[in-house]
């Protein structure tokens, strides 16, 4: 007997080894070599084959980088269907619709501001689509409605955050449930409660942070065209939308009865009708720049998933889920808060995966949908965590105008963020009562 206790010993002290590894050559070359976080997960894949003593696996980096490639084929056409409806006009069109009808009114203004910064999100499951797509045009708008630039970064940066997380897309979720075989159904009540409340608080805590402001609409940010013949008339800005809405819940209610086509191929569809409804654009073009601006994402997604299969290989996978299944019930719920977090700094994603997989293990019986909603939550409140802090980065990238310092906006986005972080806490620590009262 102690012969295989000693062996067992000897693999978890060895699969420890290759998890600092791992880990620590991720955080050394995003903090100190300043690399992507795409190229220092798939390097980090690569050491822990080193460390682990599988050079010869490198077949299994190639199989991780597929790992999600349905998630990819989503990403890129929603990213090509928001290149298409900002390049037609579209998306400022909106922006300049709910500028004018509730610029004076700060509170509704940062409803219908959320609304619009949480749709990219929603659609493609993607926190850094929202911020590179709609935060760019509402940010400016809440700055002349009188919000301190900071503080519009911040609610920007959380609206991205639960875009991600809001149905009808949420990957974190997607990659929980293929850990456990968990189909992605019935996922919208429990994801609903977790998002729309936080959304409402959110942008009560921007609006009444806003200044009294003067001329809005009028400001140097393009809030308002220079030129009114550029606008696009009627009522056909909403048609790209609105028929991909259409088509989502159609797949959705039917209850088989309509084929689902796939959701890039919605997002396609919604990309041609974008090309019509608006102004002339040229489609290559467009596509080409929707699907190099979700590039960074998708080279996340494949890096991740390199890490991710070189962990289940070597067993670091394992040995995480057993060290979870080993940990006191009570405390699973306070190694969720921490851990998913801290590892979302690398990638909510695989946050999802590593951390997200074993606890929901350790919580079955906790009502499963509700308590994997929870997690993705809490996975994607990494996002926002430095050293990456990727959204409020992009966001204050994307900016181009100086509207926030990336220190003010982390500022400005800590005391939210933690706030959210205890929602998700709640609904995680009482899944089965909540479970119970969404039935």
């Amino acid at each position: 007997m102690p012969r295989p206790f000693s062996g067992r010993v000897m693999q978890m002290r060895a699969q420890l080894v290759t998890l600092i590894c791992m880990v620590g050559t991720f955080l050394l070359l995003v903090a100190t070599l300043r690399l992507p976080a795409a190229l220092a997960t798939a390097g980090a894949a690569w050491v822990g084959l080193v460390a682990s003593g599988n050079m010869g696996g490198l077949h299994h980096l190639v199989e991780g980088a597929f790992g999600y490639f349905d998630v990819l084929l989503i990403i890129a056409m929603a990213m090509a269907f928001m290149a298409a409806l900002e390049a037609a006009g579209i998306l400022e069109e909106i922006s300049i619709r709910i500028t004018r009808r509730l610029g004076h009114r700060p509170v509704l203004l940062a409803l219908a501001s959320m609304v619009m910064v949480m749709a990219p999100g929603m659609l493609t499951g993607s926190s850094t689509a929202a911020a590179m797509t709609t935060g760019r045009f509402v940010l400016p708008v809440l700055v002349e409605a009188g919000i301190p630039p900071a503080r519009a970064g911040a609610f920007v940066a959380l609206g991205s955050v639960l875009g991600m997380v809001a149905p009808p897309v949420n990957v974190p979720v997607m990659i929980i449930g293929s850990g456990i075989d968990m189909p992605y159904v019935g996922f919208d009540a429990p994801l609903l409660l977790l998002t729309v409340p936080a959304a409402v608080a959110v942008s009560i805590w921007a609006a009444v942070g806003a200044r009294r402001s003067t001329g809005l609409g009028a400001g140097k940010h393009g809030s308002q065209p220079t030129n009114s013949s550029s606008r696009i008339r009627g009522m056909r800005v909403y048609i790209p939308i609105a028929a991909l809405l259409v088509m989502m819940f159609a797949v959705r209610l039917s209850s088989g009865s309509v084929p689902d086509p796939g959701v890039p191929f919605m997002f396609a569809v919604g990309a041609v009708l974008a090309m019509f409804c608006g102004r002339p654009i040229k489609p290559w073009n467009t596509v080409v720049d929707g699907i190099g601006m979700a590039l960074p994402v998708m080279g996340v997604l494949v890096g991740a998933g390199m890490f991710v299969q070189v962990m289940t290989m070597t067993g670091v996978r394992g040995l995480l889920v057993d060290l979870a299944l080993d940990i006191p019930r009570t405390w699973v719920f306070v190694a969720a808060a921490l851990a998913l977090p801290l590892f979302g700094a690398i990638s909510a994603y695989a946050s999802s995966s590593v951390m997200g997989v074993p606890i929901l293990l350790a919580l079955l019986g906790n009502d499963e949908v509700v308590t994997a909603a929870s997690l993705s939550m809490l996975a994607a409140m990494g996002d926002l965590l430095p050293p990456i802090a990727i959204v409020p980065s992009l966001i204050v990238q994307s900016s181009g105008q100086g509207l926030a310092s990336r220190p003010a906006l982390l500022k400005q986005v800590a005391w939210p963020a933690v706030c959210l972080a205890l929602w998700a806490f709640a609904l995680l620590r009482w899944a089965p009562a909540i479970a119970r009262l969404l039935r």
